[in-house]
């Protein structure tokens, strides 16, 4: 069971690494040295609200309502100049952040952004989820197809349009498509990619509460691949996607989390050890700097893989040797962060990983946590109140 005294702790912590990312207009950065952006912004409401800190989101709620909206639509602006927007990662996950940010302001009726939901609904759902490759497993195509049902259930529950025939065609497809693992993709072995592309299609399942989900296999498949510390990564230290995907999936269920109760005990641990001085959470300590420490416990790491998944940790231990790697980049900001570097993104994953831990564990504890009841990352079923 948790140490209630750290986890205490640690929830305070990060809240003031949070508080250290705001910078002087206001404005939240994804780590105290980047520049602003709309995506830390959603961050750090997410984090904000996921330790229940309802005041500091009292008093500002209606400047986060304003700055989300301004963001997203300089965002759609510059995108569709690019790109076509149905299919641009970056600007729908900025809308369905947006979308669960002004949920938690409780600011969407003011205006559901329903011009912009409605434009990227699916002519042909099926045909844009195998343009998407997503019932093939194929890398990245789990966000798209996790965006897809992400704008078709809010489209029914807040802009009172029929998609119930697409949401439940959305779930069917994606059932009959399932491999022996519970996943999608190549069935001779489990990989880390299976998992965490994967997952984005059970956060949907979850919030859905769809019948006949393969919780079991899935979750003693992702339990697998963990590490000696009970990291989830193709690499050594975790990773803040790869932790909190595996965890969410391996406790889904009563059963699942009773079977699996050390693994998640000892990730808990590992997280906590990990936090920096700052109070906030990076993407692995163990990948930087070029220490023979740490090449050789990525090679160990490799070889303490099974099947297609030793490949799959051999093969990123050795992409990761190029300088390219030296820092992280995404584009969420300019800025490219250290992989020891606290941000937001990492730090709200670390937490809403110990808060999946801590609710799986205690039932009890999920009115201690500030869970999104929203479709999409951070939902909890515990604060499920129409599904």
């Amino acid at each position: 069971m948790l140490k209630l005294s750290r986890l205490s702790d640690s929830r305070f912590q990060y809240q003031l690494f949070i508080d250290s990312c705001v910078d002087d207009q206001g404005d939240f950065r994804l780590t105290p040295r980047a520049e602003s952006s709309s995506y830390a912004l959603c961050f750090a409401i997410f984090g904000y609200h996921l330790v229940q800190a309802d005041d500091v989101i009292d008093v500002h709620r209606s400047v986060w309502d304003c700055k989300l909206r301004e963001g997203l639509a300089i965002s759609q602006a510059s995108r569709e100049r690019e790109t076509l927007l149905s299919q641009d990662k970056p600007y729908l996950q900025l809308l369905t952040f947006t979308l669960s940010a002004l949920s938690i302001l409780g600011t969407l009726s003011r205006d559901p952004l329903a011009a912009q939901v409605r434009s990227l609904l699916p002519k042909d759902l099926e045909v844009a989820l195998n343009d998407a490759n997503a019932l093939k497993g194929v890398a990245r195509s789990g966000n798209q197809a996790m965006f897809l049902a992400i704008l078709l259930i809010y489209a029914r529950d807040y802009l009172g349009i029929t998609t119930q025939s697409d949401i439940d065609r959305w779930v069917n497809l994606h059932l009959s498509a399932m491999n022996s693992f519970g996943f999608w993709g190549p069935s001779d072995s489990m990989t880390h990619l299976q998992f965490q592309n994967g997952y984005h299609q059970y956060e949907i399942l979850e919030f859905l509460h769809a019948d006949n989900v393969p919780w079991f296999a899935a979750a003693d498949a992702v339990a697998a691949l963990a590490d000696e510390d009970g990291h989830f990564a193709p690499y050594p230290g975790g990773g803040g996607c790869y932790d909190y995907d595996a965890v969410f999936i391996i406790t889904a269920t009563e059963e699942t989390t009773a079977r699996h109760r050390e693994l998640l005990i000892r990730t808990a641990e590992s997280i906590l050890f990990g936090q920096n001085t700052d109070g906030g959470f990076c993407e692995s300590k163990r990948v930087r700097p070029h220490s023979v420490g740490n090449i050789l416990g990525s090679l160990l790491h490799a070889f303490n893989g099974r099947g297609r998944a030793r490949t799959e940790r051999l093969r990123t231990a050795l992409t990761l040797l190029r300088p390219k790697h030296n820092r992280i980049q995404t584009h969420w900001s300019v800025y490219s962060r250290e992989w020891g570097e606290s941000d937001l993104w990492d730090s709200w994953f670390r937490m809403l990983t110990l808060a999946r831990i801590d609710c799986a564990l205690n039932p009890e504890s999920s009115k201690s946590w500030g869970f999104i009841n929203f479709p999409g990352i951070g939902f909890h079923p515990s604060c499920r109140d129409h599904c």
